[in-house]
């Protein structure tokens, strides 16, 4: 299984754009890996992660035909991870598509249905070039190899979900935008008989202290890190990413990797791929 990681930022971006704090002055200083665009994934060059507001730049820059994916999971519906307005656009009007071209499946919770509704009865277009599948939490989902398990995700929006997505004996846990999770929905998820080969953990808040429920910074991911073992979710063998980060959480990507280092996990940047 293979992750490319298109963007790794919060709702802002970083630099954010009308932003002049330290963290934004030096992204906007250094560039490079320091530059992060809102978070969006691809698994296998076939299964998007997210469809954000920056997807545009991401297909432009990467070279990725996006007419090639044909689905799409959701984790909830904050702008920043589903702009619906662009998957609009592959309604007739906007976009002609070749006949062999399959549908968008658009995937998630309730509040991502929602958002969906507005181009239709369950799908996004009027004309079925993209779909919307609501999923359900604990209740797994099968396609082209694919195997994916929608987890209740602790974060403030409608029914948000992270995933569990397996293929060809590997399993990924992409857990984007929540915070740990709780002890009841982790002994669930151990009593899947799940074990992870990669985990990518939210880290919008990095070295700053945070008090409220919905993300984490490092010292939450350390904890998130140790509860996944002691239950035997991860192991030595296990790849530990760090995810998801905002300039409010007071972390260059430069001063990130060293901590990352120190506690045995990578530091995400846009366009990282690692194959596990």
């Amino acid at each position: 299984m293979k992750i490319k990681f298109l963007g790794t930022a919060a709702s802002e971006g970083v630099p954010a754009l009308f932003c002049q704090c330290a963290i934004c002055k030096n992204a906007r200083e250094r560039r490079g890996r320091e530059i992060r665009t809102r978070c969006q994934a691809l698994v296998d060059g076939e299964l998007l992660l997210d469809f954000g507001p920056d997807t545009y730049m991401h297909i432009l820059r990467d070279g990725i035909d996006i007419t090639d994916v044909a689905y799409c999971l959701v984790t909830h519906a904050h702008s920043d991870h589903l702009y619906v307005d662009d998957i609009e656009t592959r309604a007739a009007g906007f976009a002609i598509l070749s006949p062999s071209t399959r549908p968008l499946t658009v995937m998630g919770g309730r509040g991502v249905k929602q958002a969906a509704d507005r181009y239709g009865d369950g799908r996004i277009t009027e004309e079925g070039n993209a779909r919307f599948l609501l999923l359900h939490a604990f209740e797994p989902v099968s396609f082209d190899g694919f195997r994916v398990t929608p987890v209740p995700a602790v974060h403030s929006t409608e029914e948000p979900f992270v995933y569990i997505i397996e293929r060809g004996g590997k399993t990924l846990f992409y857990a984007h935008d929540t915070d740990i999770l709780p002890d009841e929905t982790l002994d669930m998820i151990c009593a899947s008989g799940a074990r992870f080969d990669l985990v990518s953990m939210d880290c919008n808040e990095g070295v700053k202290h945070i008090d409220y429920h919905g993300h984490m910074n490092v010292e939450r991911d350390l904890v998130f890190m140790s509860k996944l073992r002691e239950r035997g979710l991860a192991d030595a063998d296990t790849v530990f990413v760090a995810n998801h980060f905002s300039h409010n959480g007071r972390l260059p990507y430069a001063d990130a990797v060293k901590i990352g280092e120190e506690h045995g996990f990578l530091i995400a940047y846009d366009g990282m791929e690692i194959e596990f």
